[in-house]
């Protein structure tokens, strides 16, 4: 029985190709989840692509697909999901419902004559909408997923995933401490404050799936965007005593060498603030195997 999150897409904004891209890759977000009878995936970037060729060669019938928000970067790859195409395949998409328009009518629109050739009521898949409410988990076998709005522009959710053995936090886009510039260690009250009903979410997390998408030089310049710095997302670490960290949504301007770099300072920064957490930067293809 396949317990485990692999990792079609780890890039965020947008897709990017190159030599200095060749071992992160530069697919934008998707990951494909397993476990046992629930089969889903998180996010429809441009990763989505090779992962609907795989799921038909295995004759795969039926798929949840959640979708965080409705950024581009994060559904771009859903007209290229050859799934869609396939009659008796059966899609269900959960995302959440906001700023006066539903998903399925956001999903009509990018498969428009304007931007696509093929129509949302051409497709040959049977698709389901449903909309994603927090504080309503969602069940799907023995897996229960829970939802938490980020701090990110416009409305995006994070997923709390819970197995019978462990408790795994996803947040793509969310700046953590908006704002913050100092010390992972020592976080003014009224900041933690802030955070208080993200850090209890996913407070005991067995491991956290979260960017930490940019340089502290970088961050000072990119505050309000919606991504976190990775001083800030350390300190994420140690609010929630996460002991295992993965980091994606990297910057698409970010090389191998740039991802090396920032997976080096994490983890020192980790280290040099005793907090009891290891970290790493995947990239695409990568496989995480749950318990």
């Amino acid at each position: 029985m396949k317990k485990q999150l692999k990792f079609w897409g780890t890039r965020g904004s947008c897709p990017v190709s190159g030599p200095e891209y060749q071992r992160f890759g530069g697919n934008t977000l998707c990951v494909e989840g397993r476990y046992g009878d629930a089969h889903f995936i998180i996010d429809a970037g441009t990763g989505i692509r090779p992962l609907g060729q795989a799921l038909l060669s295995e004759g795969a019938s039926r798929i949840h697909l959640f979708i965080s928000h409705t950024h581009l970067d994060h559904v771009i790859g859903l007209p290229f999901f050859a799934p869609l195409y396939t009659k008796g395949f059966k899609v269900i998409i959960s995302a959440p419902e906001t700023g006066g328009k539903t998903s399925a009518e956001i999903i009509k629109e990018l498969l428009s004559p304007e931007l696509f050739p093929v129509r949302l009521d051409e497709v040959k898949a049977d698709i389901e909408f449903r909309p994603i409410h927090p504080k309503h988990p969602i069940r799907l076998g023995d897996l229960t997923i829970d939802f938490h709005q980020t701090r990110h522009p416009g409305y995006a959710l994070s997923f709390k995933i819970q197995t019978p053995h462990q408790k795994i936090g996803f947040a793509t886009d969310n700046e953590f401490l908006l704002g913050y510039m100092g010390k992972v260690d020592a976080i003014p009250e009224e900041a933690r404050k802030k955070e208080k009903s993200f850090i209890e979410f996913f407070k005991g997390a067995d491991l956290m799936i979260h960017e930490g998408q940019y340089f502290p030089e970088e961050y000072r310049h990119h505050v309000h965007w919606g991504h976190s710095s990775v001083l800030n997302a350390a300190a994420l670490m140690k609010e929630v005593s996460a002991p295992r960290w993965f980091s994606l949504h990297h910057d698409p301007k970010h090389t191998d060498s740039d991802l090396d770099r920032l997976a080096s300072l994490a983890q020192r920064t980790l280290d040099l603030a005793n907090i009891a957490c290891k970290s790493e930067w995947v990239g695409d293809g990568h496989l995480l195997y749950l318990e």
